[in-house]
């Protein structure tokens, strides 16, 4: 997918039934790791928190409430699991239109993120994976 500056990872998402046991479950491997504010996004239905050693960004998201859209995963995967990667995009319009010429299925169309600083972000499935789509600033 051709970008400007090229699209460039972000973070991996990984869904868990709670944010707060998967860390202590993890407190060996995680424990290090600096964590950032835990978010309740009301838009997008989940609760999540971005971790990081200082090269690798994970983002472990919850439910926020019945309904979220995890609530499928994680009837699939009930200890939680990869949920998507992350990618920074010039113009998520292009990237869409890039990825559903490749045979890819828009998602969710963009919409303005609080965890991205309002910035828009949009999900998209190619190649059996879910990708999320954030525009990088202007």
């Amino acid at each position: 997918m051709s970008d400007e500056k090229g699209p460039g990872l972000n973070h991996v998402g990984v869904a868990v039934p709670s944010i707060e046991r998967y860390l202590a479950d993890q407190q060996l491997l995680l424990g290090a790791f600096a964590r950032g504010p835990l978010i309740s996004n009301e838009r997008q239905g989940v609760r999540e928190l971005f971790l990081t050693d200082g090269k690798a960004v994970l983002e472990l998201l919850e439910p926020l409430r019945p309904g979220s859209p995890l609530d499928g995963f994680l009837k699939r995967n009930r200890t939680g699991g990869l949920i998507h990667l992350a990618f920074d995009v010039e113009d998520v319009e292009a990237a869409l239109k890039r990825i559903e010429a490749a045979g890819g299925v828009v998602v969710t169309r963009p919409v303005a993120d609080v965890a991205f600083q309002e910035r828009r972000i949009a999900f998209a499935v190619l190649g059996g994976h879910l990708a999320e789509l954030i525009e990088r600033p202007r």
